[in-house]
């Protein structure tokens, strides 16, 4: 069976892992590169679109996003490009939680696409009879469906000779003690 939200959650995740790898680019410069306003720019954008993307992630996987706080953090603590080369110990810390939250994501990835894989095992037809069986208007009907039957058994079952014949083994059923109890109230 196929679940097209869980398709289009994996397609989300694996743009926003690449957009992932792009920002991981900016952090790996080396620390000699000659930052240009142009670098600086698109890193900022990069930045933008990351924290947007970030957003519609969390408003479409089911239980949100888990990733979303270090991905924050990550995009608070890196002001500029410039600023964040020139402090290689802030560098290094950034490119480690880089590295963290990529393992992460890739994890979620990896969640939804068993999830998908696990869909595809199961048939339409089977999904369809597991939502029918569930649904309370079958119970009910099942329900009556085993009245009428144990109904019609013992209608057959119970033939004015039978009770005749219950009557005479079984001393509760007589109609002499019947009587008797409706005597005493």
């Amino acid at each position: 069976m196929r679940d097209k939200k869980i398709e289009r959650n994996i397609t989300l995740v694996q743009e926003f892992i690449s957009l992932w790898e792009d920002l991981g680019n900016f952090l790996h410069f080396s620390p000699d590169r000659e930052i240009s306003p142009e670098d600086e720019q698109k890193f900022m954008e990069m930045k933008s679109t990351v924290a947007r993307k970030c957003q519609v992630i969390q408003e479409n996987l089911e239980g949100g996003f888990p990733m979303e706080g270090k991905i924050l953090d990550i995009l608070s603590q890196s002001p500029g490009l410039k600023q964040i080369l020139t402090q290689p110990m802030h560098a290094k810390k950034l490119q480690n939680d880089w590295h963290a939250t990529y393992i992460g994501l890739n994890k979620v990835l990896g969640s939804l696409e068993a999830k998908k894989s696990e869909l595809a095992r199961v048939s339409r037809f089977a999904f369809s009879l597991h939502n029918f069986v569930r649904h309370p208007l079958t119970t009910l009907i099942f329900l009556i469906a085993i009245i009428m039957f144990f109904y019609t058994l013992l209608a057959r079952f119970l033939t004015p000779e039978k009770i005749t014949e219950w009557k005479e083994k079984i001393p509760f059923l007589s109609e002499e003690e019947a009587g008797d109890t409706g005597q005493e109230e």
